[in-house]
């Protein structure tokens, strides 16, 4: 192979890494906004009057829906220890939004619903936080993940 020849085959390699960074970063960019709406609308249930609770119910769970798609695209784009944190992030929010339900019900399940916004929040950072180490990698180590 001539010297350009494989200064062409470099760049195509770049680029195709480049391109897997760039789809990844949406995917997680994607699963984030999604989860922070859903936790928003989550959170909404706790805040509005009682005869305004099944219209708020209906909107968290119409984002809690969304969700899943978004979950599909990390999956597919990994790598798998991202994707098994985006899980827990997703079980996260459907466990919080069943607390809050409850809470909507029965009052003194407060610490239980606050004990699930935490093990959410904390879920979303730790798959955030990988996220932004999946997407540093150095281009070597992208192809391998």
């Amino acid at each position: 192979m001539s010297h350009q020849e494989t200064l062409a085959a470099e760049d195509r390699a770049e680029a195709r890494r480049a391109l897997h960074r760039s789809a990844r970063k949406d995917a997680y960019v994607q699963f984030i906004n999604q989860a922070v709406k859903t936790a928003q609308s989550i959170a909404e249930m706790g805040r509005v009057e009682p005869s305004e609770f099944e219209d708020a119910e209906a909107r968290a769970l119409a984002a809690l829906s969304e969700v899943w798609p978004s979950l599909a695209l990390v999956n597919v784009e990994g790598p798998p220890e991202i994707a098994d944190l985006a899980d827990q992030v997703a079980n996260a929010l459907k466990t919080e939004g069943a607390k809050a339900r409850i809470v909507h019900n029965a009052s003194e399940m407060k610490p239980e619903l606050i004990e699930a916004s935490r093990i959410r929040w904390s879920a979303q950072r730790e798959f955030t936080n990988a996220a932004r180490r999946v997407l540093a990698l150095g281009a070597d180590d992208l192809a391998h993940s």
